[in-house]
């Protein structure tokens, strides 16, 4: 394994040489753990949270290197913001924080119950406190690796936590490849491209948007290509207001028997083919009246990609409606950022500055590929013929 300094390199390296290397019993897992609960009902999740509760209460612990480098706080998470800056998150994310929380908390009932069975063996007499174990579920979920090598005893999924591997940051375009060595018994990241000496090292936790990493790890990365913004809620929103209440039923049945129901999205320089398909049904005209049949049939055949639209009218139709979308999230977007730049300038108490900032950044991205989408589309307009 080379030597390194926090991140950065201090010789050069190749690609394809290993750039970190943790031996099998620096790693925790549900493997190691069982000789210290034995059998259990726990997913690996939930487990190494527990354990890691209870490591953290050892002060003389030989985990305790590890423990101490740990974060205090997770205050930049969407799980843990206060209720006036979980306001201002987008629909999108609002609904999957809320299941985030339902699940640590459904989890804590789990690891409790769990941990009163285990208390006597386990010489512990201290209950698990819900601060605590949210600390240690959101320690896991932000630093937990997933291991390919099979563990039939692991229940949801076979993961691990891995000392040292916190030191290495997140970027988009990084290339690694990362596993577990059956030959030496070390879960190693292998780098694809070569670094300079004094360059840092970067792995990547894979191919997630903004607001996906902002929810599972708590931060943003500056020009990440994979941000993109949904739009399911809107287009509903615009079937229910164009539509009669029985053709935005006929039409919804259509895009749910052809698999084009929802995961509507634009981003940068490209609306997705599902948006386009709905939006085409949409601009079809006599749900449930005579001659309707024929013109879902056109639209198949584009869904299909036996033809490219159905006419110079519909595609009109279609970037009109994608323009107003367009347009009530650029305003939505732009308010926000407003109302978080206010935030930011008061200085708000209870909330950590960092989670406003990101949460801006957010929003300001959102803004920013609205306000590309609408320039383009009003060149686009002119050119349907």
């Amino acid at each position: 394994m080379i030597v390194y300094k926090s991140t950065h390199i201090l010789s050069k390296v190749q690609a394809g040489e290993v750039i970190v290397s943790v031996p099998r019993r620096f790693l925790i897992t549900n493997k190691s753990l069982m000789a210290i609960y034995g059998p259990h009902p726990l997913s690996t999740h939930q487990l190494l949270a527990l354990h890691l509760v209870l490591l953290c209460r050892d002060r003389e612990s030989w985990w305790e290197p590890y423990t101490s480098l740990l974060p205090s706080h997770f205050s930049t998470m969407p799980v843990k913001y206060p209720t006036e800056l979980q306001n201002h998150l987008p629909h999108s994310l609002t609904e999957q924080v809320a299941q985030q929380k339902h699940k640590i908390e459904e989890d804590f009932v789990a690891a409790a119950k769990f941990f009163n069975s285990k208390r006597d063996s386990l010489q512990s007499q201290e209950p698990i406190l819900y601060e605590e174990y949210e600390w240690a579920w959101l320690c896991v979920n932000t630093r937990c690796i997933h291991l390919k090598t099979a563990d039939a005893t692991a229940k949801g999924g076979n993961m691990a936590l891995a000392p040292m591997l916190d030191f290495l940051n997140h970027a988009w375009d990084a290339k690694i490849q990362s596993d577990f060595n059956i030959k030496n018994q070390c879960f190693e990241i292998k780098t694809l491209v070569p670094y300079a000496k004094g360059e840092q090292v970067f792995i990547s936790y894979g191919p997630h948007d903004n607001l996906a990493i902002l929810k599972e790890y708590g931060f943003v990365v500056p020009d990440n290509v994979f941000n993109y913004i949904q739009l399911d809620d809107e287009v509903w929103s615009l079937f229910d207001d164009m539509e009669t209440p029985e053709g935005a039923i006929i039409k919804k049945q259509i895009l749910e028997g052809a698999g084009y129901s929802g995961d509507y999205s634009i981003k940068k320089g490209d609306v997705s083919f599902r948006l386009l398909c709905a939006l085409r049904l949409l601009a079809l005209e006599g749900a449930g009246r005579p001659g309707f049949n024929r013109r879902v049939m056109q639209w198949n055949d584009v869904v299909m990609g036996q033809t490219e639209r159905i006419s110079a009218d519909n595609e009109r139709r279609v970037m009109i409606m994608l323009q107003s979308i367009c347009g009530q999230v650029h305003e939505e977007a732009a308010r926000e950022v407003e109302e978080l730049e206010e935030i930011m300038n008061n200085n708000s108490p209870g909330m950590h500055p960092f989670a406003v900032r990101f949460l801006h950044s957010t929003w300001n991205e959102t803004k920013a590929i609205a306000s590309e989408m609408l320039i383009e589309i009003e060149e686009k307009l002119p050119l349907i013929t």
